[in-house]
């Protein structure tokens, strides 16, 4: 066997070996893809989790403190408030602008409601827009929330006032 023929079969064995590594590199992104999959759908799962605990919990107030339920049903209606519960209805409103942004933010990343909620919904909802279409809702949106929330959210919150959703009602 002459060198030329051993220089053949060593390219031979050397390309070989680098299919092997190919199929094995392959492999193994094929499996970490697999694991990634999966861990984004345990972080969507639990986010799932999270914004429904949100909501439980912010709900568990009105069902929980008949004092709260007072308070609420005279905010709601436009009766006036003293100063304490004045700021308990107002960081009700929070709590609800709050997991409305926390849902908008989850969403841009596309980590839930992807196809399910269009953004416009969820910036009109219409039970936040019903909060802060309250007096009290009205004056902790336009003095308070500017300080927790970014220009743009509330902007695009603002933008829904007025306009009329899916089922003929109206953003109040």
């Amino acid at each position: 066997m002459n060198w030329d023929a051993l220089g053949a079969i060593g390219e031979i064995i050397g390309a070989v070996a680098v299919l092997a590594t190919l199929f094995y590199l392959a492999a193994q992104i094929k499996m970490q893809n697999r694991q990634l999959e999966r861990s984004n759908e345990n972080v969507t799962a639990q986010l799932s989790f999270d914004i429904n605990n949100m909501v439980i919990n912010n709900f568990d107030t009105l069902m929980r403190d008949k004092e709260f339920v007072k308070i609420y049903q005279k905010g709601m209606s436009n009766q006036p408030l003293d100063e304490i519960e004045t700021i308990q209805f107002s960081q009700f409103v929070n709590r609800w602008v709050a997991l409305c942004e926390s849902v908008i933010v989850a969403t841009k990343a596309e980590l839930m409601f992807v196809g399910d909620y269009e953004l416009d919904f969820l910036y009109g909802n219409p039970w936040v827009h019903k909060l802060i279409a309250t007096e009290v809702g009205a004056r902790w949106f336009e003095e308070e929330a500017p300080l927790i929330y970014s220009e743009d959210f509330l902007k695009k919150v603002r933008d829904f006032k007025g306009k009329e959703i899916s089922n003929g009602r109206q953003y109040e």
